[in-house]
């Protein structure tokens, strides 16, 4: 018996070994059969989407937040130059109704815009918003929107207006609304000579002529320059009539 049991033993010992040796060579083909969401980290199976996971906790503490966006219709350091040169300019003002409209000018943008005074919002999309993109790009010049039948100015640009061009500020002298000034269509030369006789530089901005969508707005776009030494621009050497300016270039 004793044989016997040694025989099983001695038969029994390799098949062990062979065992032992299938479960190692095994274990790198099960890890490398499984599902791509696992992965070996250190010798270990993890799922692969708890560990990202856990990555990103980690890391989010890290990331630094966005800054906020600025608005573009807040005065930056370049532009304060050019307000003094307005407050200059406007201190020489002598007439009654000009030294009333600059009392209502606040100077936080190049318009010289109150928003908490009606019709002072320069939120973006309004008007007023898209004066202040044309001003920003000629900061001491004198801007003349067209706004249907008349060519208007609004803030700093009005009191000029008023004060140069014998013109009456649209309104009268109501205290609740911005300073806003313009001329008929068929005096734009008069107040062009008006203007740049007096040593200013004047932007004219003509609006798209055609019908709109309705709450669309008219696109806008520079029509011409006026400078003292060069007082005329397109369409108005030799008359005093509505304007036909050049239809803007399509954008392909």
């Amino acid at each position: 018996m004793y044989r016997a049991v040694t025989r099983n033993v001695a038969v029994f010992l390799p098949r062990c070994r062979s065992l032992s040796h299938f479960s190692h060579s095994l274990f790198p083909f099960f890890i490398s059969s499984l599902p791509s969401r696992f992965l070996r980290i250190n010798g270990r199976v993890k799922n692969v989407s708890t560990y990202m996971d856990n990555n990103r906790v980690s890391r989010g503490s890290s990331r630094t937040t966005k800054k906020p966006k600025v608005p573009n219709n807040v005065l930056d350091d370049k532009d304060l130059p050019h307000i003094s040169w307005w407050k200059e300019r406007l201190q020489m003002c002598k007439k009654f109704s000009t030294v009333q409209l600059i009392q209502r000018l606040e100077f936080s943008n190049l318009l010289g815009l109150d928003s908490k005074l009606k019709n002072g919002s320069v939120k973006e999309g309004t008007l007023n918003w898209e004066m202040l993109q044309f001003k920003s790009k000629f900061p001491r010049q004198v801007l003349l929107c067209r706004v249907g039948e008349f060519y208007e100015a609004w803030g700093i640009d009005a009191c000029v207006l008023v004060e140069y061009a014998g013109l009456n500020p649209c309104g009268g002298l109501q205290s609740d609304s911005v300073p806003r000034a313009g001329c008929p269509v068929v005096n734009l030369r008069q107040t062009l000579d008006d203007l740049t006789q007096n040593g200013y530089s004047v932007c004219i901005i003509e609006e798209v002529q055609g019908p709109t969508q309705a709450r669309s707005r008219k696109r806008r776009f520079i029509s011409g320059h006026a400078h003292p030494g060069n007082p005329y621009v397109y369409g108005l050497a030799a008359v005093d009539h509505d304007l036909n300016f050049p239809e803007p270039m399509p954008v392909i």
